[in-house]
């Protein structure tokens, strides 16, 4: 098990902050500069901006399991970066078409919508009970909820 306390927490905060400088820097001087790497870089950090909010998520009682770690968030990651880097590097190209869609779009929903859904889907169906909700927690969640229920 990791241990993301407070003060991790706040690190990834400070990191994210500075992932999201980065990413306005390199859109807007990549733009300007006409440095299409310097953009491609910043889709990059979005991708990490992601992981450091799903780091911050799958906590629960300041531990998170190296299995969440792997999957969901890391394969989610490799998603992200697959599509960004096929969606970046294929657009203005007249190419063939695949399933009516251009590549960079199909990789796109491939990667990035579908991939994001499977892992988060299958992560649910498969670590929630164990890793998100311990056994007994949603009966003291119930149980303290009719306490409130009867004050009312």
């Amino acid at each position: 098990m990791i241990t993301i306390d407070d003060k991790k927490r706040d690190v990834l905060m400070v990191i994210m902050a500075l992932l999201w400088a980065f990413v306005l820097y390199a859109v807007w001087s990549g733009a300007v500069n006409k440095n299409p790497d310097l953009i491609f870089y910043g889709f990059i950090a979005i991708a990490f901006i992601i992981v450091c909010f799903y780091l911050m998520g799958a906590v629960t009682n300041e531990k998170m399991s190296y299995v969440v770690l792997i999957f969901p968030v890391f394969f989610n990651l490799v998603c992200w970066i697959i599509a960004f880097t096929i969606a970046y590097q294929t657009r203005g190209q007249k190419m063939d078409f695949i399933l009516g869609m251009h590549p960079g779009m199909f990789g796109a929903i491939i990667f990035f919508w579908l991939g994001s859904m499977f892992s988060t889907a299958l992560s649910l169906g498969l670590f929630f009970d164990k890793y998100f909700l311990p056994e007994g927690k949603w009966d003291e969640f119930q149980k303290e909820v009719s306490q409130l229920e009867k004050v009312n």
